[in-house]
């Protein structure tokens, strides 16, 4: 089986510290976030969709995002997880390939959402069906003679503007049914409520994945909320971008 940091960047989600991923889009972000002392590097769709061209939300080209997972392994030597979104998928045999391929980039993990790609209203997968997906996306890694660490993503907290203690209980039987179908990792972006984090933290079966939705939110003691893992999303992005718009200023 192919060594691509899949053991290393799981252990990360088991530490005493906090796995603080600050979300890179290109091969020079990545180099900078390596050395500046990162554990591991990680996508955001965004991010990555915005710096090319394109919007988010599958419109990059899938051949671009696997080139750039390509470079990524290439330029680094830390475990690297690609914001995968769907996968790309209409069908599940399109879903199997396109994870295969994808995988034999020799990345060690991937975001995967719940959420229905390029459909006019917001809908997230049946879910039973996006548990299906989970077992297909891990079965495309046992094809690739990889392993690969699923980090399953619920967009609940996005489609729902309120969000109460039933959100909750239904983000966490997603969580349940994930972790059976053979998810390593759940993430919940949206959801940014301290006491709601706190009350999903302590009944999730997988390791807890938040997105900051500003930079403030650094100073937040997440390990004692009971998160695991922290992502920057595209704060990062939206950040280098002002940093470089103050800076640049042009002669004439």
């Amino acid at each position: 089986m192919r060594e691509n940091g899949y053991s290393y960047f799981k252990e990360l989600h088991y530490q005493k510290d906090i796995l603080y991923l600050y979300n890179c889009w290109d091969v020079m972000s990545a180099k900078l976030i390596e050395s500046k002392g990162a554990k591991a590097l990680a996508t955001s769709s965004y991010a990555v969709s915005d710096a090319c061209g394109y919007n988010d939300g599958e419109q990059l080209p899938f051949e671009l995002l696997v080139c750039l997972a390509q470079k990524l392994v290439d330029n680094t030597n830390l475990p690297v997880s690609i914001d995968a979104e769907g996968l790309y998928a209409k069908s599940l045999k399109s879903l199997h390939q396109n994870a295969q391929t994808l995988f034999n980039t020799g990345i060690a993990g991937i975001n995967f959402e719940d959420k229905k790609s390029q459909t006019r209203n917001y809908e997230l997968w049946d879910i039973n069906e996006q548990s299906e997906r989970i077992q297909i996306v891990k079965s495309a890694a046992v094809s690739a003679e990889t392993q690969i660490f699923i980090n399953a993503r619920t967009d609940l907290f996005f489609k729902h503007n309120n969000h109460s203690a039933d959100l909750v209980k239904e983000a966490l039987k997603r969580a349940e049914k994930y972790a059976e179908a053979g998810a390593d990792g759940i993430f919940i972006p949206g959801l940014t409520k301290l006491n709601m984090i706190k009350e999903f933290t302590d009944l999730s079966p997988l390791p807890v994945n938040i997105m900051l939705d500003s930079m403030n939110s650094v100073t937040i003691d997440w390990k004692e909320i009971g998160v695991s893992r922290v992502s920057y999303g595209p704060q990062s992005y939206f950040q280098a971008k002002r940093i470089l718009s103050s800076n640049i200023i042009f002669k004439v």
